[in-house]
């Protein structure tokens, strides 16, 4: 008596391209996801001989910047609500803005740069009626977020090689070959 073992089912032909698709759509969502978590602000302002003051917004992570906004000729800082001026915002919408506060300045060619921690507008008005040539801030990130972005951007890695893995059949494979 002997035990019989079925053919390998034959794989469909476009499986290999919606799996590639799948899993890159699933390692851009880890990916993105662990950015976000582990993103860490900061926030520069510098005293010019005008009297006004540079402003210089960035986004690191893990000690590298990524982005950076500087604006020119600010003047003065205003804490603001979130709320836009756009009918398109529902009600519910707006009443949530309007407890999110942040501090906004204002450059001398209409830029706008926001740092979204209201906490820190006392010290940045003491600093700007102060001597003092700069101010450095930063919204470091807790602890438990900077390691789910890393485990985040671990699986998103993990599952980007898999996606690529997808399109070559392993070696010893009786899987018959697409033509």
């Amino acid at each position: 008596m002997s035990i019989h073992a079925p053919d390998a089912v034959p794989a469909k032909p476009g499986s290999p391209v919606f799996a590639f698709m799948f899993l890159t759509a699933l390692a851009v969502g880890f990916l993105g996801a662990g950015w976000v978590l582990g993103t860490e602000q900061r926030l520069v302002l510098e005293r010019s001989e005008t009297g006004s003051f540079r402003v210089t917004g960035s986004n690191h992570f893990a000690g590298t910047q990524f982005f950076s906004k500087t604006i020119e000729g600010v003047t003065k800082s205003v804490v603001d609500d979130a709320v836009r001026d756009d009918r398109r915002d529902s009600a519910k919408i707006n009443r949530k803005r309007r407890r999110d506060f942040h501090v906004v300045f204002a450059g001398a060619n209409r830029t706008e740069l926001s740092w979204g921690r209201k906490n820190d507008s006392l010290l940045i008005d003491e600093f700007m009626r102060g001597t003092e040539p700069s101010l450095a801030l930063s919204d470091v990130p807790p602890l438990w977020k900077r390691g789910a972005a890393w485990l985040l951007l671990g699986l998103g890695t993990l599952t980007f090689v898999g996606a690529i893995q997808s399109f070559f059949p392993k070696k010893g494979s009786t899987a018959p070959l697409r033509g």
